[in-house]
C-alpha cells in the first residue's frame, strides 16, 4: 500500500513537472508568425540607427526604394528568411541580384515588431550580420578613394593641356612676329585655373574644362592661318605634345566617369545597398559629362 501511494505521488510529481516544463517550452517556443514586409526596412534600419545618426524613417525610406522584398519563408526555429532583390536593372556591369537575410523573430514580452536582424547571404554563404558593416564600409570607402585620386588626376592633366597649348601659341607668336588672338585666352584660362581649383567644387572644374576645350580648334589651326608654322619644327612638334595631352587628358575624364558610374551604382547593388546609406555613403556629382 505504501509503495503504490509513493508511485501514485511520483506520478503526480512528474505530471506536474510535464506541465510545468510544457509552459516554459510554449513561453520559449519562437513566434509562429513571419516578419512583415515594414518590419523588414525598419529592422534594418534600427540596426543601422545604432552606428548610423540617420533617422529609422529615412533609412528605411531609402531601402524600399533600392530592394524589394521577394518572398518571406518561416524557418522551423522561428526565424524569418527573407528574399530581397534590387530594383535596379541588370546593367553592363552588373546583373540584377537577389539575396536572402534571415530576422529572429522578437523575444518573449518585447514588441511584436521587435525583431532582431541576424545574417545575410553572399556568394550562397551566410554571415553574421556584424561582418557586412566593415565590409561595406572598407570597400566603399576604397572606391570613393579611387574616384578621388581619379579625379584629382584629372585636374592636373587639364591645366597641363592649357600650358602646352600655350607654349605652342608662344612659340607661333615667336615665329610669326605677332600675338595670336587664341593667346589672350589661354593666359587668361591660367588665373581661371587657380580660381577653380581653390573653389574646390566639380562645377567649377568642370566649367574651366570646358573653357580650355574650346581653344583647341583655336589652337591647331594657327598653321592654316600662318603659313609659315607650317615649315617650324618646333612648332610642330609642340603642336604634337599639346594633341597628345588632349588624348591623355581625354583618357583621365573617361577613367575618372567610369568610377563616378561604377561607385554610384555600387550603391545600389546588393550587398552594399542594404547598408550604404545608413553609413553615410551617397551618390557622388560627377561635375561633368561624356563628350
Amino acid at each position: 500500500m505504501k509503495t503504490r501511494t509513493i508511485r501514485t505521488a511520483l506520478f503526480l510529481l512528474a505530471g506536474l513537472w510535464l506541465i510545468a516544463g510544457g509552459q516554459t517550452i510554449l513561453a520559449q517556443a519562437p513566434a509562429s508568425r513571419t516578419i512583415s514586409r515594414d518590419d523588414v526596412f525598419f529592422t534594418v534600419a534600427r540596426r543601422l540607427q545604432q552606428i548610423s545618426e540617420s533617422p529609422v524613417s529615412a533609412i528605411a525610406s531609402e531601402l524600399d526604394g533600392v530592394i524589394e522584398v521577394v518572398s518571406i519563408t518561416l524557418e522551423p526555429d522561428g526565424r524569418s528568411l527573407v528574399t530581397v532583390r534590387e530594383r535596379t536593372p541588370s546593367s553592363s556591369s552588373f546583373t540584377n541580384k537577389s539575396t536572402r537575410m534571415r530576422f529572429s523573430p522578437p523575444v518573449v514580452g518585447a514588441s511584436l515588431r521587435d525583431w532582431n536582424w541576424v545574417d545575410f547571404e553572399e556568394n550562397r554563404k551566410f554571415y553574421p550580420i556584424d561582418k557586412l558593416f566593415p565590409y561595406v564600409k572598407d570597400e566603399l570607402t576604397r572606391r570613393k578613394q579611387a574616384t578621388a585620386a581619379s579625379w584629382k588626376t584629372f585636374i592636373q592633366l587639364i591645366d597641363k593641356q592649357r600650358e602646352a597649348g600655350f607654349r605652342a601659341v608662344e612659340t607661333a607668336k615667336a615665329v610669326i612676329k605677332s600675338e595670336p588672338p587664341v593667346m589672350a585666352n589661354l593666359i587668361t584660362l591660367k588665373a581661371g585655373y587657380e580660381t577653380a581649383v581653390s573653389d574646390g567644387g566639380t562645377e567649377a572644374i568642370g566649367s574651366y574644362y570646358r573653357e580650355v576645350q574650346a581653344q583647341i580648334e583655336a589652337v591647331n589651326g594657327l598653321a592654316e592661318t600662318y603659313g609659315d608654322l607650317k615649315a617650324n619644327d618646333a612648332y610642330l612638334r609642340l603642336i604634337d605634345g599639346y594633341n597628345e595631352s588632349i588624348k591623355t587628358t581625354t583618357a583621365a575624364r573617361k577613367d575618372y566617369l567610369q568610377k563616378v558610374e561604377a561607385y554610384n551604382e555600387a550603391l545600389l547593388r546588393l550587398p552594399f545597398t542594404l547598408v550604404a546609406y545608413g553609413l553615410g555613403f551617397t551618390k557622388l556629382e560627377a561635375g561633368i559629362t561624356d563628350e
